[in-house]
């Protein structure tokens, strides 16, 4: 049984069976009572292998009172392995947050200052960190997506991920530090770019760490709709190994 430190509570109020994602935004479940509700998809990746016919889906009731399309969110998708993955980024903020902010577990320890959505440029930054008179600019992607224990980033090609790069790229050339957190949902070992679907962000991932940019993969998992983390190392896979 996999052991963990309670990172952040979502709950799933109920599974069902997926049956399709008419597009990237909502997604058709089937409940247990055959009732079929239409959900949001917060994930922009294709994650087809999570969301398939008749997989088990947990989702969650919108907040009452909530004016939008769906009254309902999907939450999490199992693996073929029964694993259950947290499929919904709207919670990485929260769970990025929570993790950096416990010092005994964050890769930066204990700091003077943190504060999220720091614009730079044209663009924000998900975190600042601010300790011993240096600044840590940290940007943090959720992986959904690994094959054979062996995670993968991104699943879809993202020129928003590959502008991430050149920023903190740029942030480590200018004297700061920059880091890149990688919230790991799937049981992992290893972790590399998924450089066949975005051949221009692995080649910038390899740079940005060749220049400096600190890379942290990360495990966490979903039990009981608690995410929860787990205290490994997940070795970066090289240019020639990926």
């Amino acid at each position: 049984m996999r052991k963990g430190k309670l990172i952040y509570e979502i709950g799933i109020d109920k599974r069902g069976k997926f049956l399709e994602r008419p597009n990237r935004f909502v997604a058709d479940i089937k409940l247990e009572d055959n009732t079929v509700v239409t959900c949001h998809v917060h994930d922009s990746g294709r994650i087809r292998e999570l969301l398939f016919e008749d997989n088990s889906v947990g989702i969650k009731k919108a907040k009452e009172g909530s004016i939008r399309k769906t009254q309902w969110d999907v939450i999490s998708a199992f693996s073929d392995d029964k694993e259950d993955i947290l499929i919904n980024s709207s919670y990485h903020r929260y769970i990025s947050e929570k993790f950096l902010r416990d010092k005994n577990l964050s890769p930066f320890g204990d700091y003077t200052h943190i504060k999220a959505e720091v614009k730079y440029g044209d663009s924000r930054i998900d975190y600042l960190i601010e300790k011993d008179n240096e600044k840590i600019w940290v940007e943090v992607k959720g992986v959904s997506l690994s094959l054979d224990k062996k995670a993968m980033f991104p699943d879809a090609p993202s020129t928003r991920a590959q502008k991430h790069l050149r920023e903190l790229i740029e942030i480590k050339e200018k004297g700061d530090r920059a880091a890149v957190l990688l919230l790991i949902f799937r049981e992992s070992n290893t972790f590399r770019p998924k450089w066949e679907t975005d051949p221009k962000f692995s080649e910038l991932f390899y740079e940005a760490m060749e220049k400096g940019v600190e890379i942290y993969p990360i495990q966490f998992f979903l039990k009981g709709g608690k995410i929860m983390y787990e205290e490994k190392e997940i070795r970066i896979l090289t240019k020639q190994e990926r």
